[in-house]
C-alpha cells in the first residue's frame, strides 16, 4: 500500500519521486473527469467567482481595457467587478450608503453596465432608491442618479435642479454641467420677496430645525428661535420664543408677530399646546415651526409654496424627456451634473447599449425638461433588472431558470433547449447575463449558494455515471493500492469510512461506520501485510482501522500532543510509522505495529506545528514540518534530531507542506497564510526559484502528483484546483472548477488526482490537450 497522504488541515503528500526523464518537455495537460461519486462538474462552467458573503442577486457584463468582466451585486450589500479570464476581482468591493442613524448599509437590488463617452461604467440600484455610478476601469464612484425637480433660469443661468437619494438638492449649470450649489436635507422650494429659496431640515437634532437659503448664493436668510411655550388664546395658537431683551410671540396661523404687550398675557394665561420646538423667521415673519420628533410644518407666506413647490421626498422619476428623448441625470464625484441619453437602442458595443452625454448649445438656451415615462428597453429598465435577453453569437437565445434550479439555454424563436441543462448550482439561481470570453459565448449565472458560475454555451460533454456515496461532507481522503488495484479511502461527516476502486468507481468493501467525531487527517499504511488506515480528529487521539474488514485495530492511541493537526506516513528501519504534528509545538513518531512512540518528541518550533510530510534524504527517512512560527524545519527520523537551521522566508503562518523529487533532488513545498508557495532544496537547505503568488486561500488542500511525466503541485483554491510545474514554477494546464470548495486532494497512481468537495468525490486524469 502506498504511503501517500492526503493534504487536509495541514496534512501533506509523501512523494514517491519522479521518473528519470523528469526533464522531458511538459505537455499541456487538460484535466478531465474519469469518474465521480455524484454529479459530474459541468465542463461548460469555466471557473467560479468567489468572494461574496451572501447570495448573488444580479449580474451584468462589460469590456474593460479589452478584458471581459462581470459586475455582481449581492445581499452582502457589495458590488464587485470580476475578470472573467482569471476569475479574480479587479477592484475592492464597493457599497451603497450607510445610514448614520441605523448604521445599516443599503442593499444592492440590481446592476447594469454601459459605455459612457468611451469609458465602461456600472450602475447599481440600492434599497434606499439610490442609483450609483461606478467607473469600471478604476473601481471608484463616478456619481449617482438624481431625480429631476425642474429646469429654470437662476441669476441669468439656465440651471437644473435635481434631488439625490440622500436628500441633497443639486443645482447645476445646464450649459457647463458644473454644479452651482448643493443643499443637503432639502425639503422644499419657494419664492420669498422675489428670491428663489430652498428650505432645508437639519435632522441631526431633536428640533429638526428648518433653514431657508438663497438658491443662487446659498446665503442663509432665516433665523431659528427656540420656543419656550405654546398656548391657545381666544382661538389663536401663539408661540412664545426666547428673545433678547424680551420674548417674542408669533401667530402660528398667519406667521405674523404679535404685539409685545401680549407676551405677558401669553405667558400667564391660555391653554398650553405642547409639541412646537422652534420657529423659523425670515424678514420678520415666521415661515415654519419645528415639531417635536415630527416633520416641520410650514406656515404663513410659505404655506402655498409648500403645496405647489415642495420637493417630493418619496420615490420620484430618475428620468425626464429632453427634445423627445428620455434622459437621466447624474451628479458625479467631481461635482459635474451629467445628462445621459438612455433610449438609444441602435448602437451596441459588445452587446451593451451605448450611452452618450447630451450636448447643450453655446447660446445657453436649452429646451425645458419635463417628467416623462421610462421607455421600453431603456437604461432604467436594465438597472431595474428588466433588460433584454442574451445571444449566443449565432442567434438569440434565452437563459431560463427551471423548477429544479438548473439553467437551460433555449432558442428564443422555438423555446426548445439548446444543449443539456447547466447543472452545478446548489441553490436558487437569481440572475443571468451573457458575454464573450476568448471568442466563445458564455453565460454568467448567480445563485443562492454565494457563487457566480461561468458557462461555455457552445461546449458539449457527456456526464459520467452517477454513484451513491457519503451523505455528509467528505472531510479526509487518501489513496492506496489494494490487491494490485488503486483505491481511494474517504472519511466524511456521516462518520463513515469508504473505499472505492479508482478504475471502476465501485465500492471495494462495506463502509466502516461509527467513527468518533469528524476525521480531519488520515494516512494509509501496511502493518504485517494487512492494510491499515490511521485517522486523527479534533482531539489528541489516533485510530487504527482495517478499511477492508471494517474493524478497529486495538485501542485508540493517545498522543499527549494536544490536538493532532497533521499526519504523514513513513518507514523507519523497516517498520511502518506515522509522524504527527501537534498543537503543543512538537512533532512525534509512532510505531504502527505497537501503537507506541518512537523516541522523544521532535522539539524546536516555537508555535503549533500545523503541517508535516516525509521523504528520503541521502537514503535516510526525514520529516518536513511547518508551523505558526512561520518556519519550515527538517528532521532526521532515525535520530530524532533537527537537520540544520529553520527554513525562513514566509511572513505568516505555514499552513501546509509537501515533498517531491525535482530533477532527481528531494524538495519540500510550503504554503503560507502570506498567500505564497515556496520551494526548498532539502540537500542545500535553500529556497529554489521565486515564490508562487496569488493563492488567496492559504488553508486549501495541497498535494504533489505527476502530469506529463513531471512532478506537479495541485492546490485547492476555493472552488477550483490549480496546477503548478515544480521544475519550471509555471502553471501546468487548466484550472479545474468545482461546484463546491475543494476539501481534500489525494495523488493516485498514473498521475490521477482524487478531489473531495462537499459530499462528493471526483477523480481527475491529465490528458494532452
Amino acid at each position: 500500500m502506498s504511503e501517500a497522504v492526503s493534504s487536509l488541515g495541514g496534512m501533506s503528500e509523501t512523494s514517491t519521486g519522479a521518473p528519470d526523464d523528469v526533464n522531458a518537455p511538459l505537455d499541456d495537460p487538460r484535466w478531465t473527469v474519469q469518474w465521480a461519486d455524484g454529479p459530474v462538474p459541468d465542463q461548460r462552467r469555466l471557473r467560479p467567482l468567489i468572494g461574496h458573503g451572501g447570495p448573488v442577486r444580479a449580474v451584468a457584463t462589460a469590456i474593460v481595457d479589452g478584458r471581459p468582466v462581470a459586475v455582481s451585486g449581492s445581499r452582502d450589500n457589495t458590488v464587485r467587478v470580476w475578470d472573467l479570464a482569471t476569475g479574480g476581482q479587479l477592484h475592492d468591493p464597493v457599497t451603497g450608503r450607510t445610514d448614520p442613524v441605523s448604521s445599516m448599509t443599503a442593499e444592492v437590488l440590481s446592476v447594469a453596465t454601459a459605455v459612457a463617452d468611451g469609458r465602461p461604467v456600472a450602475f447599481s440600484l440600492h434599497g434606499d432608491d439610490a442609483v450609483l455610478v461606478w467607473d469600471l476601469a478604476t473601481g471608484r464612484a463616478a456619481g449617482e442618479f438624481v431625480r429631476l425637480v425642474e429646469s429654470d433660469v437662476l441669476d441669468g443661468r439656465r440651471v437644473l435642479l435635481a434631488l439625490g437619494a440622500d436628500g441633497t438638492l443639486h443645482v447645476g449649470d445646464l450649459l457647463t454641467g458644473r454644479r452651482v450649489a448643493a443643499f443637503p436635507s432639502a425639503a422644499g422650494l419657494a419664492v420669498l420677496d422675489g428670491r428663489r429659496v430652498v428650505l432645508t431640515v437639519d435632522d441631526v437634532d431633536v428640533e429638526r430645525t428648518v433653514r431657508v437659503r438663497d438658491l443662487g448664493t446659498g446665503e442663509q436668510l432665516a433665523r431659528s428661535l427656540e420656543v419656550v411655550r405654546t398656548v391657545e388664546i381666544d382661538g389663536r395658537v401663539l408661540a412664545v420664543t426666547a428673545g433678547e431683551p424680551d420674548p417674542e410671540v408669533w401667530d402660528l396661523a398667519t406667521g405674523e408677530p404679535v404685539e409685545t404687550s401680549s407676551a405677558a398675557a401669553a405667558l400667564s394665561g391660555g391653554v398650553d399646546r405642547p409639541g412646537v420646538t422652534t420657529v423659523t423667521v425670515v424678514t420678520g415673519r415666521a415661515v415654519a415651526v419645528g415639531l417635536d420628533g415630527e416633520e416641520p410644518r410650514f406656515i404663513g407666506p410659505l404655506a402655498l409654496a409648500r403645496q405647489n413647490g415642495a420637493l417630493v421626498r418619496t420615490r420620484a422619476r430618475e428620468t425626464a424627456v429632453l427634445d423627445g428623448r428620455t434622459v437621466a441625470l447624474t451628479a458625479e464625484a467631481d461635482g459635474t451634473l451629467r445628462i445621459w441619453d438612455v433610449t438609444d437602442d441602435r448602437q451596441r458595443v459588445n452587446g451593451m447599449r451605448v450611452i452618450v452625454a447630451v450636448a447643450v448649445g453655446a447660446s445657453g438656451e436649452a429646451p425645458a425638461l419635463r417628467s416623462g415615462p421610462e421607455q421600453d428597453g431603456d437604461l432604467w429598465h436594465r438597472i431595474s433588472g428588466r433588460g433584454d435577453g442574451p445571444s449566443d453569437g449565432g442567434g438569440p437565445v434565452l437563459l431560463t431558470v427551471e423548477q429544479d434550479d438548473t439553467v437551460v439555454v433555449r432558442d428564443r424563436a422555438t423555446g426548445k433547449p439548446v444543449g443539456p441543462p447547466l447543472t452545478g448550482h446548489t441553490g436558487k439561481v437569481w440572475d443571468v447575463a451573457t458575454t464573450v470570453v476568448d471568442g466563445r459565448p458564455v453565460a454568467v449565472t448567480a445563485g443562492a449558494d454565494h457563487t457566480l458560475r461561468t458557462w461555455d454555451l457552445t461546449h458539449t460533454h457527456e456526464d459520467g455515471p452517477a454513484r451513491t456515496g457519503h451523505t455528509g461532507t467528505v472531510s479526509a481522503i487518501t489513496t492506496a493500492v489494494l490487491d494490485g488495484s488503486p483505491v481511494v479511502v474517504t472519511a466524511a461527516a456521516d462518520r463513515s469510512l469508504r473505499v472505492r476502486d479508482l478504475t471502476t468507481g465501485q465500492p471495494v468493501a462495506d463502509p466502516v461506520t461509527g467513527l468518533e467525531g469528524e476525521v480531519t487527517a488520515m494516512v494509509a499504511s501496511v502493518v504485517d501485510g494487512r492494510p491499515v488506515v490511521v485517522t486523527a480528529g479534533s482531539g489528541d487521539t489516533l485510530h487504527l482501522l482495517d478499511p477492508v474488514g471494517g474493524e478497529h485495530l486495538g485501542e485508540p492511541v493517545t498522543s499527549h500532543q494536544g490536538r493532532v493537526l497533521a499526519l504523514a506516513g513513513a518507514t523507519l528501519d523497516g517498520r511502518p510509522v506515522v509522524v504527527t504534528a501537534g498543537a503543543d509545538r512538537t512533532a512525534a513518531i509512532w510505531d504502527l505495529a505497537t501503537g507506541r512512540p518512537v523516541g522523544e518528541p521532535l522539539t524546536g518550533h516555537t508555535s503549533r506545528v500545523t503541517a508535516v510530510a516525509t521523504a528520503e534524504l541521502a537514503g535516510r527517512p526525514v520529516a518536513v514540518t511547518g508551523s505558526w512560527d512561520k518556519t519550515v524545519r527538517l528532521w532526521d527520523l532515525t535520530t530524532g534530531r533537527q537537520i540544520g537551521g529553520p527554513l525562513t522566508g514566509h511572513t505568516d503562518w505555514v499552513t501546509s507542506v509537501a515533498t517531491a523529487l525535482v530533477d532527481g533532488r528531494p524538495v519540500a513545498v510550503s504554503r503560507s497564510r502570506d498567500k505564497t508557495v515556496r520551494l526548498w532544496d532539502l540537500a542545500t537547505m535553500r529556497e529554489t526559484g521565486e515564490p508562487l503568488t496569488g493563492h488567496t486561500d492559504p488553508n486549501g488542500p495541497m498535494v504533489v502528483t505527476v502530469a506529463g511525466a513531471r512532478p506537479v503541485l495541485a492546490i485547492g483554491q476555493g472552488q477550483a484546483v490549480r496546477f503548478w510545474d515544480l521544475a519550471t514554477g509555471r502553471e501546468a494546464g487548466n484550472e479545474y472548477a468545482l461546484p463546491l470548495p475543494a476539501a481534500a486532494l489525494g495523488a493516485a497512481p498514473d498521475g490521477r488526482l482524487v478531489v473531495a468537495f462537499g459530499p462528493e468525490v471526483t477523480v481527475l486524469c491529465p490528458a494532452a490537450g
